[in-house]
């Protein structure tokens, strides 16, 4: 009983075995068990959908592209807002307070009071300028940055042909870099080492910092005329460069004549700025018998530096929204040019793809027309086992030459075992002769495979 169970078992394991040494001769080689050439994996070499993966690719990033500028340009437009509610709100503290100068000016008009003040009097000859130059701490806004940088160029050239040498100062990046580009060659100047940002959201402060250096550099006698040159708003399209003077103030004309302010709105779903002229504030009217707390000099002394304060905001307001303005026109055609790019590339794409599946159409439409309209018997016969194409070639080309090839091909069983293994022998090297172990182990498994089922029934 003992031994029958062994028996049993040891015709289960070999069978097993054997089975298992089988499944992996069979499956490890993909061969062709018949003629024994090796299989290759068919591969497609036509474009499936016909996707052209780069254009499509390429279209998304400019519509991405298009996105971000149109962005862009809306930020800018609601910068462009807040810059006309800064002007809006410094307008009444800048009106009151020329009002109030003017009205002293005129009390003490004829006292020589212009001596005792500092900020209004004026050089016999004027030696040393200073140039104030207001830029952007960005680009993408046109060539706003470089219409201001030529203009402080020519300004520059021209005090240089007349032996003078005039002293920098800057707001912003972009005139800062200047000085290593455009400025580096051909201008002499000497850069003070005064530089300030030019804030997102600007406040009496950074005026006041700015206004606190230029009044030092004049009232030290460093400088006898101050400039500033910047972008003056016209209108959301334009900005014009321009130059005016600062320091010293004019006792009488204080106020600037081309003084106006803006106002954006929207007129059928579009962007308008309307502009109004700012009437000159009219003097105050001191009567005579007012008694000053102190002397009229010295209250007009402490009040200038307010007003030269108030001056710089309402330019650093106005340089910021011919920025802005810039840069909205430049993203509007930045915005534009991309979705006309967009429009192109779709185009193209559309016209590659309706080409590569008009041509997988004709494909298939002239196959199914050969085998709906064609002779079989015209084709000849099917190809033989033996057949591939190093066979096909050789013999289509002798039946050429001279006709001894049979129309037929040889079955099998007619070339016979020794002519077949010759055969074998004349294929490639790894198309044939290799398959041989393969086989081999193929039957050495099946024998075994044999032997393990005629000992479990001979034990049973």
């Amino acid at each position: 009983m003992v031994s029958t169970k062994r028996g049993s078992f040891g015709a289960t394991v070999a069978v097993g075995l054997a089975l298992v040494a089988a499944w992996s001769c069979l499956w490890r080689h993909e061969e062709d068990f018949v003629s024994g050439v090796s299989v290759q994996p068919r591969e497609s070499l036509m474009t499936r959908c016909a996707v052209d993966k780069a254009m499509k690719d390429r279209i998304a990033s400019v519509a991405k592209t298009a996105k971000l500028t149109d962005a862009m340009r809306v930020v800018a437009a609601a910068k462009v807002r807040n810059a006309q509610n800064g002007v809006e709100k410094q307008r009444p503290f800048t009106d009151e307070l020329l009002s109030m100068i003017k009205g002293l000016v005129k009390r003490l008009k004829g006292s020589g009071f212009e001596a005792e003040l500092p900020m209004l009097r004026v050089p016999e000859k004027v030696k040393n300028v200073g140039i104030l130059m207001i830029t952007a701490n960005r680009g993408l806004c046109g060539a706003y940055n470089t219409f201001i940088i030529k203009k402080v160029q020519a300004r520059i050239e021209d005090l240089n042909k007349q032996g003078i040498v005039p002293k920098l100062f800057i707001v912003g990046k972009k005139g800062l870099a200047s000085l290593q580009t455009r400025l580096a060659k051909g201008v002499e100047y000497n850069y003070t080492e005064e530089w300030f940002t030019m804030p997102d959201t600007i406040r009496a402060k950074d005026s006041a910092e700015v206004a606190e250096v230029l009044q030092n550099y004049f009232l030290s006698g460093e400088v006898d005329k101050i400039e500033i040159a910047y972008g003056r708003f016209i209108n959301l399209l334009s900005n014009e460069p321009s130059l005016r003077t600062l320091l010293p103030l004019s006792p009488t004309g204080i106020e600037d004549p081309e003084d106006e302010t803006f106002k954006m709105t929207t007129e059928d779903g579009k962007l308008k700025v309307e502009k109004t002229k700012v009437k000159a504030p009219k003097a105050k009217e001191i009567e005579a018998d007012v008694i000053f707390d102190q002397p009229p000099e010295v209250i007009l002394n402490s009040m200038l530096p307010l007003y030269l304060n108030s001056q710089i905001l309402s330019l650093m307001f106005d340089s910021q929204a011919s920025e802005l303005s810039a840069r909205m026109s430049a993203m509007k055609v930045a915005t534009d040019n991309a979705n006309d790019l967009q429009k192109k590339l779709v185009l193209i794409y559309n016209k590659k793809r309706q080409a590569a599946i008009t041509a997988e159409l004709c494909e298939v439409t002239a196959a199914a027309v050969a085998l709906e309209g064609g002779d079989a018997g015209k084709a000849g016969p099917n190809l033989g086992v033996m057949d591939n194409e190093d066979t096909i070639s050789e013999d289509f080309m002798k039946e050429l030459e001279d006709g001894s090839i049979s129309d037929t091909p040889q079955k099998p069983e007619e070339i016979g075992p020794t002519d077949r293994w010759e055969f074998m022998k004349t294929l490639p090297k790894g198309e044939g002769l290799t398959t041989a172990p393969t086989q081999q182990k193929c039957w050495a498994a099946y024998f075994a495979f044999l032997a393990g089922c005629w000992r479990c029934f001979a034990s049973a």
